[in-house]
């Protein structure tokens, strides 16, 4: 039978970031998406500049996952309305103290 190629255990995981920012001239809400290059230090540097502008949001999911649920993402973070979604995370937000504001829910 042998070995099933394609198929690597110890691979990292891809992931995606999407960007939420409110344009202030044009009041309207501008969604971008960064797919390539997403490590440690892009997603440290994009919460210290949320922490500067907090009209930009960005937003952390798998890339498998947004290659299938990418427009259905892209919708609830324009509309934030992602609280029931366990596969986006907003980067830069403390969970434990978000869940305390939140009842504990």
């Amino acid at each position: 039978m042998g070995k099933v190629k394609g198929k690597k255990k110890n691979k990292r995981p891809e992931y995606v970031v999407i960007c939420r920012e409110f344009n202030r001239a044009e009041a309207r809400i501008e969604i971008s998406v960064i797919d390539s290059g997403v490590t440690d230090h892009l997603m440290n540097s994009l919460i210290k500049m949320h922490m500067r502008d907090p009209h930009k949001r960005y937003f952390l999911t798998l890339k498998k996952d947004y290659q299938v649920y990418g427009a259905l993402f892209r919708k609830q973070v324009e509309t934030m309305s992602i609280k029931n979604n366990k596969r986006i995370v907003e980067l830069g937000v403390d969970l434990e103290k978000q869940e305390e504001e939140n009842g504990g829910t």
